[in-house]
This record gives structure tokens, C-alpha cells and sequence, in this order.
């Protein structure tokens, strides 16, 4: 399952609607979840400077000779790519056969 998916599951179980996730008439509902699922994953997509502090403590065994605000940066674009990777994965069945 992709992330997205496993987000909308999440907000869907966290609300404790009437109505079971796979309950064929309510892929309306389902897609409006999918929706607010990929809109919170895309809002995380900038770091925080310790999100980015954290990271670099990661990016510091790659390449010792950087300067730490070198880090912090190569820190941050993983997460970016990260996250951008997390939004790619959005397959569902009206977009499964799509070209990306």
C-alpha cells in the first residue's frame, strides 16, 4: 500500500465513520480522503531546521569534508526527494494506468 493510501486509511479509521472503507458506494468519500492524505504529505515536504539538523547527523558518514551547513542542505533534498518519491506513489484505480 502507498503512502498515500496508508494516510487516507488512517484519517478514514481516525474519524470512526459509519461506513467501512471498502464499501463500493462511497469511493466519493475514499477519493476525498485520498485527497486530504496527499495535501498533508505535500505539507510536510519542507523540513523544519531540526528536521534538517537530524538529518545531516545521516548525510555526515557520506562525506566527512562538508561544511555543516552543507549538511543541513543535503539533509533537507533527501527529504524532499523523500517525500516527492511518497507523493509519486499515488496509484489508484481511476490513475493505476496513467503515465507519470
Amino acid at each position: 500500500m502507498n503512502p498515500i493510501e496508508r494516510a487516507a486509511r488512517a484519517m478514514h479509521e481516525s474519524a470512526q465513520p459509519q461506513w467501512p472503507w471498502d464499501d463500493p458506494d462511497c469511493e466519493p468519500l475514499r477519493r476525498i480522503y485520498r485527497e486530504a492524505a496527499r495535501a498533508m504529505i505535500l505539507s510536510l515536504r519542507e523540513p523544519t531546521d531540526a528536521m534538517r539538523s537530524a538529518g545531516s547527523e545521516l548525510t555526515r558518514f557520506v562525506s566527512a569534508e562538508e561544511s555543516d551547513e552543507a549538511y543541513r542542505g543535503d539533509a533537507a533534498n533527501i527529504w524532499r526527494f523523500m517525500i516527492d518519491a511518497a507523493l509519486e506513489e499515488n496509484v489508484t484505480p481511476e490513475n493505476e494506468h496513467q503515465p507519470r
